[in-house]
């Protein structure tokens, strides 16, 4: 059956959702500017009210993990209307190949809003959002410094100080986001907002198309590793291949994120090793707790550093904030540096998820309810575990390294060695949980596709709502057998025969479609072909 748009899902509830984030993320960055000129104002105008408050240290250190996962969902809500119309862009342009690329890496020919610079203006805004985080709010810790000798009597402990110019610039960041979304949306045309490969398919097939993407029919049982091979019979695989061999750009992400390691152990390490060696700005401390802590108890042991006491370490940078607005910016952009590595390398694993889930979808199909023809990618992406523990490490990381780096009105910009190390850490947790997605092989003998679009034309041949993906028909005249979908459940292929190679179109000699069969009976056949029901749940295998 032939594909018809009348079953695309446009997926006009995912936009509407999108667009409201988008509306969010415009209110935001504008109050976040808007209070940042106040914040300056206050300061500097003779009005007797000032831009701070009191808070507990510890509620100081905490709070820009509320910033930050408020920043990752506004972030999230824009990152998918850039990286939807640049899926369409790159449609138009005729080089679109998976369902899932990396949106700031890939740019479009034609569509200025996703061409290279406005991606790398959209990673700027990023970077910028996450780095202000931790620096709108800056403390002073008097035990602190009291370590460096640096008392202010005039400051009462646990006072706060907004920074009106990391407010401006946290808000320039999401308004640089929110401009490049709105400009991409009101640019591209996008057939369907769905983040499911087979709305992609199915747009993608549509006749009215201009760049049409057209079934070859001879390949019912070839996957995306096999993408170069010639249209050859090949038989059943009980083991696909895993992401990592699928998609060309995942070993670049796998490097990117494990080259992540040696680099916060090489920070953490020199920064330690600089106090160690006594350095005049270092403070060498006992104490290893998560969160900096300080006591301002000077030890008189100190095996070479320069002052040792009994809270945290610290190297203190200085371009302290009390300087003014050089003081200010040099600081954001001195964190936004080092910051800019992490977002890139969390902004990559996205793809390693996205391909996962892509391939998840697809494996539906031989699975008893069949594929979701009311698939929401918004519900979607809040019940899957994957995209739900990415969520999770890219706001404990960006926190984490808030915790590393960071901002004293008084001292200026410190490092933690500690937290250094937590932050590698969890950059490490980040390695291996996307080393162990792309790694995981799918069970089960339907090809595996991660969301390549020409191979999952080849492997559907009737466009249904739901849809199951099985054995068709029997080979004949020593001819292959055909391997499809159909709306009915359907007979797993084969294990020892051979599929595809050539266009057969007789019709099933053997009764392949299951119609008449009770559920016990189908699912006692499966079990007997398949060794006691070994793919009775088709997941995956690491």
């Amino acid at each position: 059956m032939a594909p018809s748009n009348d079953k695309l899902n446009k997926a006009i509830g995912t936009r509407n959702c999108c667009v409201a984030g988008l509306c969010a993320a415009w209110l935001t960055g504008f109050a976040a500017v808007g209070g940042g000129f106040y914040c300056i104002y206050l300061d500097s105008a003779d009005t007797g009210r000032k831009s701070h408050f009191i808070i507990p240290h510890a509620a100081k250190e905490v709070f820009p993990l509320g910033m930050n996962i408020l920043v990752t969902f506004l972030n999230e809500s824009m990152g998918y209307i850039h990286s939807t119309t640049l899926r369409w862009s790159l449609q138009y342009d005729n080089r679109l190949t998976f369902n899932s690329n990396l949106r700031l890496l890939s740019s479009s020919a034609r569509f200025r809003s996703n061409k290279w610079y406005a991606n790398m203006a959209f990673l700027f805004s990023i970077v910028l959002s996450y780095a202000t985080t931790s620096l709108i709010f800056l403390g002073w810790n008097p035990a602190l410094s009291e370590t460096f000798e640096t008392i202010s009597d005039s400051i009462p402990p646990g006072q706060i100080r907004v920074s009106g110019v990391a407010l401006i610039f946290f808000g320039i960041g999401l308004l640089g986001q929110a401009g490049l979304a709105s400009w991409a949306l009101n640019t591209t045309q996008v057939p369907t907002w769905s983040s499911n490969p087979l709305d992609t398919v199915l747009a993608c097939t549509d006749e009215t198309n201009p760049n049409q993407l057209i079934r070859r029919v001879d390949r019912c049982m070839k996957s995306v590793h096999q993408i170069k091979e010639d249209s050859h019979p090949c038989k059943p695989k009980p083991k696909q291949g895993p992401a990592c061999t699928a998609h060309p750009e995942v070993k670049w992400v796998l490097t990117l994120l494990w080259l992540l390691v040696p680099l916060g152990g090489l920070w953490g390490g020199t920064v330690y090793t600089m106090i160690l060696r006594g350095n005049d700005h270092g403070v060498l401390g006992n104490s290893w707790t998560f969160i900096p802590t300080f006591t301002g108890t000077i030890s008189n042991d100190c095996s070479g550093a320069a002052r040792c006491t009994e809270g945290t370490s610290v190297l203190n940078v200085g371009w302290t904030a009390k300087s003014g607005m050089i003081g200010n910016i040099g600081s954001i952009f001195l964190i936004a540096f080092f910051q800019s590595v992490v977002t890139l390398a969390l902004h990559c694993a996205e793809l390693l998820v996205n391909l996962s889930r892509d391939e998840g979808i697809f494996r539906m199909a031989i699975t008893p309810k069949g594929t979701d023809p009311r698939y929401n990618s918004i519900l979607a992406a809040f019940s899957s575990g994957q995209t739900i523990t990415l969520f999770v490490f890219k706001a404990a990381v960006h926190w984490l390294f808030g915790l590393s780096i960071n901002n004293d009105f008084i001292l200026g910009v410190n490092m933690y060695p500690p937290q250094i190390f937590y932050f590698t850490a969890f950059a490490l947790m980040v390695a291996i949980f996307a080393t162990y997605v792309s790694l995981r092989r799918p069970l089960g003998p339907l090809p595996a596709t991660f969301g390549h679009l020409q191979t999952m034309a080849d492997l559907i041949d009737d466009w249904e709502d739901r849809m199951f993906w099985g054995h068709k028909q029997d080979g004949y005249a020593g001819l292959p057998n055909s391997a499809g979908t159909s709306a009915r459940r359907l007979e797993m292929p084969r294990m020892n025969a051979f599929y595809g190679g050539v266009k057969n179109t007789r019709p099933s000699l053997s009764g392949s479609f299951v119609s008449g069969m009770s559920e016990e009976h189908l699912a006692a056949s499966y079990d007997m072909q398949y060794n006691g029901g070994m793919y009775s749940s088709y997941g995956y295998e690491y």
